[in-house]
């Protein structure tokens, strides 16, 4: 069964099948349980810095599919100021999920 979903949604909704090949599942997401590699050179240029991308990851977040890249996801969450941001990631292989960008939403 198809859901609509929201602009944003917590986790990813039924798909038809060609579409529904998630890489990481969401649901159960353990930060720790990951590595993490950033582009710290494109984050600086949006005025975000590595500790704060990593904590969009720790303090909750919501997912969806990058359209632009088809294996990546936009991850919106908050840091520990309270910042909102908007990372750009994708699980460069099991295990490793790089963030190749980001901006403040």
């Amino acid at each position: 069964m198809i859901r609509k979903a929201s602009r944003f949604t917590m986790f990813p909704v039924a798909a038809p099948p060609a579409y529904n090949r998630l890489l990481v599942y969401w649901q159960k997401f353990d930060p720790a349980a990951f590595e993490y590699e950033f582009d710290e050179d494109e984050l600086a240029a949006h005025g975000i810095n590595v500790d704060e991308a990593a904590e969009v990851f720790w303090n909750g977040f919501e997912v969806m599919r990058n359209k632009r890249q088809g294996t990546g996801y936009q991850i919106i969450g908050l840091t520990d100021a309270g910042r909102v941001l908007k990372v750009i990631a994708y699980e460069k292989r099991k295990g490793l999920i790089r963030v190749i960008t980001g901006w403040p939403v």
